[in-house]
């Protein structure tokens, strides 16, 4: 069962969206498989039984989140300003309707903050999509509420069709536009910045007055300009902000008709050129966007808009740009009446084999979230299509059994995710700001040479619900501070070998940080340390079981650190034949039960175990391999019994220093280091095989990539707890 490809491929889909802060992708298939989540009248997401709801919101938003993952999606573009309001927190634009029922009442919570927490836990990127000039769906604007921008400047909006809009004219409404998004760049941690098809509402659109004030010329290009000065001046302020933040526009399919425009495509439609005033191409000529998702919600050989022709002319206009281009794909026509019986639904993956004739063609982005998830045939298709092209691309055999057979619905490979620094200290505080996002009161500062010192203060670090941070080349770097004022900080426990951090750069913290309490925990050698750490966990607690490993061998220091913190007991560092007179005093203590030395003989002699048999009351228990990496499996296969992980840490066996503090994150859910080399050994894949991983970290840049591969089928399986 284990081994069943529908299983398989559900892993090999994760393989793409393995990710940095900021969403970079590190696989070889980067395509974007995106999808809407419309929030105007609650159409996807947050459903209307939940208004109001926090709990129930959240829920429904991790069950859409895992659903979608499971067919391959990678991107959400979810709806964060449907009408002039906010799914966040916002001092410009009041709290939307669709999450209370009531606009401007604060549902309890972060929607967006808690829809970016959940998509990156996934591996998944997070776009905020914006109708940048929708200002109320309803003529009647006594439901708006009195803080909202178009109550307290009516000289801003204009009713037309029954709905009121924003006047793209205006250059205060440009300003208003500019400064909502800046709002969200700045505050929130999203991965690009998304505006629909939302422009000008029609040719019709009374605008004379502000024409007349602000205008001259022919009032067609006029708004357009309007039009390009905001899609400009979001772009710079994107840039200046946050120049990681992707920026894209989705307009309607067809720019120009080709018989109005030599420029145009060969169709017959709607041209948003001319009906919302987007000048599309110009945009992607001028390198205003970083993304086009033009809406080509046609079949193929539609008589007015065919499909293969829309796709061909958008790839030609972004060829040799630096634009991308996603298809935006009308998965909502499934043959409904008003569609005449338009069923583009039902050709869904043959529109995506046409998409990858093309090299231009980064991608699609499907509307909307509901379609894909409740039309069977539609989620069967793309989710088929999707997973067999990432195995494709990350070359994983695609022996194909059911993808529907019922037994295999908890199967799924493991969410991925990096925590990677450009050194150690920085790494360090990847890992901070993962484990500890909301901040803490205390941390442990470490030198990052001292490998040893730092992997045994874990236990320290789990009893203050602390992470643990490094100095590196003998200083506290200002990233490092920086992240110790982000935390919060209250009590820094500064640990390791006399000297190890020097008294100006404790100076320096409490100079940067006013009012710091620091606590300096320094020893003669890491024996001492471990001795010292024991004394303070003994004050707390009662230590039943003791940990014992060499200083010569940090490799199995770290494999115990995590499983030793979390149950709050001591690693009892020794040398290969001896131990501190200390030490030994922790092994005699009548309260232990258990003393599990990690290693074989190369790094704790046989007469060093025969002392430790003698001096203790408790059972003397060696979990020892062949060599480190099996050393570490043993240590799973013996303390970590369960079948499912919540999280799994993977590291390179040689090059310990990016992985020194992740122990402090580790034992938080009591979730192993594992170890891996150039390969994977056949303990492992023995050990490994019969269990599963909800949620995969890479640790540090040198994991082998083959290796991590083959850990991530390992670790694929059934996704629920014991």
């Amino acid at each position: 069962m284990k081994k069943l490809i529908s299983v398989f491929l559900a892993l090999i889909m994760t393989l793409s969206i393995v990710f940095f802060p900021n969403g970079k992708s590190l696989a070889k298939d980067d395509k974007v498989r995106a999808v809407w989540v419309s929030t105007v009248f609650n159409i996807d997401w947050p459903s209307n039984s939940s208004k109001g709801n926090p709990q129930a919101q959240k829920n429904e938003f991790i069950r859409m989140l895992d659903k979608l993952k499971s067919a391959g999606i990678n991107t959400i573009m979810l709806q964060v300003r449907p009408e002039s309001d906010a799914f966040y927190k916002s001092k410009i634009n009041p709290w939307s309707r669709y999450l209370t029922g009531v606009q401007g009442r604060d549902i309890g919570y972060d929607p967006l903050e808690f829809a970016i927490s959940e998509s990156h836990k996934r591996g998944m990127k997070l776009h905020a999509w914006f109708n940048p000039y929708r200002a109320s769906i309803y003529q009647d604007k006594s439901s708006t509420a009195p803080n909202n921008p178009m109550n307290i400047h009516p000289d801003w909006v204009i009713n037309f069709n029954k709905k009121w809009y924003y006047d793209p004219g205006k250059p205060e409404v440009t300003n208003y536009i500019v400064d909502t998004v800046r709002e969200v760049v700045e505050n929130y941690d999203i991965d690009g910045v998304h505006f629909d098809d939302y422009f000008y509402p029609g040719p019709a659109f009374p605008d004379s007055n502000t024409f007349a004030k602000y205008g001259s010329g022919n009032i067609e290009n006029w708004r357009r300009n309007n039009i390009n000065n905001m899609v400009k001046r979001v772009h710079d302020m994107i840039l200046k902000t946050k120049p990681k933040v992707k920026f894209g526009i989705s307009p309607a399919g067809i720019w120009r008709n080709k018989k109005n425009d030599s420029n145009g495509s060969n169709t017959n439609g709607g041209e948003s050129y001319v009906k919302q005033y987007a000048d599309t191409r110009y945009w992607i000529k001028n390198g205003l966007i970083d993304y086009v998702v033009p809406q080509v919600y046609w079949r193929i050989d539609h008589p007015k808009a065919d499909y293969k022709t829309l796709i061909r002319w958008w790839s030609y206009q972004v060829k040799n740009t630096k634009v991308e281009l996603y298809i935006g794909e009308g998965i909502y026509k499934h043959g409904q009446k008003e569609y005449a019986g338009e069923n583009v639904a039902a050709e869904i993956k043959e529109q995506l084999r046409l998409n990858r004739k093309y090299k231009e063609i980064a991608g699609e982005v499907f509307f909307s979230a509901k379609d894909l998830l409740n039309i069977s045939q539609v989620y069967n298709d793309v989710r088929d299509f999707y997973l067999n092209e990432i195995a494709s691309a990350n070359n994983i055999d695609k022996n194909i059994e059911s993808q529907n057979d019922s037994k295999n619905k908890n199967y799924r490979a493991p969410y991925q995710s990096s925590l990677i620094g450009k050194d150690r200290a920085d790494t360090a505080i990847a890992i901070s700001k993962k484990s500890w996002p909301k901040g803490s009161e205390n941390a442990v500062l470490v030198n990052g040479k001292d490998i040893v010192s730092g992997i045994v203060a874990a236990p320290l670090a789990a009893k203050y619900n602390a992470p643990i941070l490094l100095t590196y080349m003998n200083k506290v770097s200002d990233s490092t501070i920086q992240e110790l004022k982000r935390l919060g900080i209250k009590n820094l426990f500064v640990f390791g070998n006399k000297g190890a951090i020097t008294q100006n750069e404790i100076n320096r913290i409490k100079t940067n940080i006013k009012g710091i309490n620091i606590d300096e925990i320094f020893s003669s050698n890491e024996q001492e340390s471990s001795a010292t750490i024991a004394k303070i966990l003994s004050k707390y607690k009662e230590l039943d079981n003791i940990y014992v490993a060499s200083e010569d061998a940090a490799a199995d220091v770290l494999s115990i650190a995590p499983f030793a913190a979390n149950q709050k007991n001591p690693i009892i560092i020794v040398g290969k034949n001896s131990i501190s007179k200390k030490n030994e005093e922790w092994i005699k203590s009548p309260n232990v039960k258990n003393v599990y030395v990690i290693g074989g003989d190369n790094t704790i002699s046989k007469s060093l175990i025969n002392r430790l048999n003698a001096i203790s009351h408790g059972k003397v228990k060696r979990i020892y391999g062949s060599n480190r990496i099996e050393t570490n499996t043993k240590i799973i296969e013996k303390l970590y019994t369960d079948a499912f992980y919540k999280k799994a840490f993977i590291t390179n066996s040689t090059a310990l220093i990016d992985a020194i503090t992740v122990s402090a994150f580790a034992q938080k859910s009591n979730s192993p280091i594992i170890l891996v080399g150039n390969s994977v050994d056949s303990l492992q894949k023995t050990i490994l095989n019969p269990k599963s991983a909800s949620l995969v970290y890479k640790v540090g840049g040198k994991v082998n990539s083959k290796s991590y591969n083959e850990m991530i089928k390992l670790f694929t399986g059934l996704m629920l707890p014991n």
